[in-house]
């Protein structure tokens, strides 16, 4: 599917123009619900939209769920539980592998040698992600087989609202705020059994949009972490890993840490998207000229007319 990407809207030129010239006419869906309980706050984003936003209030009808069904709501907490454990070892493990990866880097007696090592940590870390991801999409597999969330009336009938809603919109906008919350109500929703272009996301919408999610912030204020792959997304686009903020997140003036990235998460191309980037996906054809993505061989990496 052909989806427009955008960079962090702190000031929301890019999705003014984009919304203006992929979806001039007609009313809009929208998807804030990275937002949580500012869901609702979206006077700024319905004045980028024109005036056309159908808010579709996914966490508003997450909450509803809750309410009324009880037993899904409590399955779904002791779901959490098993996610946020999964979580917990794979960053343990993460640590470890990390660390073994800046011990092979600092020594250098041998290059050939550390070279060899060097390979064969970066696979150790990439099995380690297979394994959380597969271990997360394993658990979320056997959850819906049990609680069949598509056949429990509540969420049916929140589906079948937005999936009505929908049908008379243009196109659809997926905005940011807090990935892992967005990546759930879209599940719980089915939306990407209903989304049409034009699609248009930014930050955590863009996350949750590709095949992957990978958490990073190597400036946090409680101290640096590595980079995690928290779940798999709906897929919506192929072959990029999006990187908003990565100019506040990431030590992109270290080449060795960023070719360390591009090469950890390959075949994937790490996009970044700064605050006005606009990078419009097509189905397989290349990325377009000028986007910037994370180069394997350190630093960054412009594309060019080919």
């Amino acid at each position: 599917m052909n989806v427009t990407l955008l960079g962090p809207q702190r000031v929301a030129t890019a999705a003014r123009a984009a919304v203006r010239e992929l979806l001039p006419d007609g009313p809009i869906a929208a998807v804030n619900a990275g937002w949580e309980e500012r869901e609702c706050d979206d006077v700024e984003l319905g004045e980028v939209l024109g005036g056309r936003m159908r808010n579709l209030g996914l966490h508003r009808r997450w909450r509803e769920v809750h309410d009324g069904d009880h037993e899904y709501s409590v399955a779904e907490r002791r779901l959490d539980d098993l996610l946020d454990e999964l979580q917990a070892l794979y960053v343990l493990r993460l640590q470890h592998a990390m660390a073994a990866i800046d011990a092979v880097r600092r020594r250098r007696e041998l290059p050939s040698v550390q070279q060899e090592a060097l390979d064969d940590s970066i696979a150790a870390v990439r099995a380690l992600d297979e394994w959380h991801l597969r271990a997360v999409r394993e658990t979320r597999a056997e959850f819906r087989a049990v609680f069949r969330p598509e056949e429990r009336p509540v969420i049916a009938q929140h589906r079948a609202e937005i999936e009505s809603i929908m049908s008379e919109c243009g196109g659809l906008i997926v905005a940011g705020g807090h990935v892992g919350v967005l990546l759930r109500t879209l599940r719980v929703f089915a939306l990407d059994k209903i989304m049409k272009p034009p699609l248009i996301a930014w930050s955590a919408g863009a996350m949750a949009l590709a095949e992957r999610v990978i958490l990073y912030h190597d400036m946090a204020p409680q101290g640096p972490g590595h980079a995690e792959s928290y779940a798999e997304g709906l897929g919506t686009y192929k072959g990029v890993l999006p990187f908003p903020h990565a100019k506040r997140r990431l030590r992109l003036s270290d080449d060795d840490h960023v070719g360390l990235m591009a090469r950890r998460f390959a075949p994937w191309k790490c996009l970044l998207l700064a605050d006005g980037v606009r990078v419009d996906l097509v189905d397989d054809a290349p990325l377009p000229v000028g986007a910037r993505t994370m180069d394997p061989v350190g630093g960054i990496a412009t594309a060019e007319a080919t």
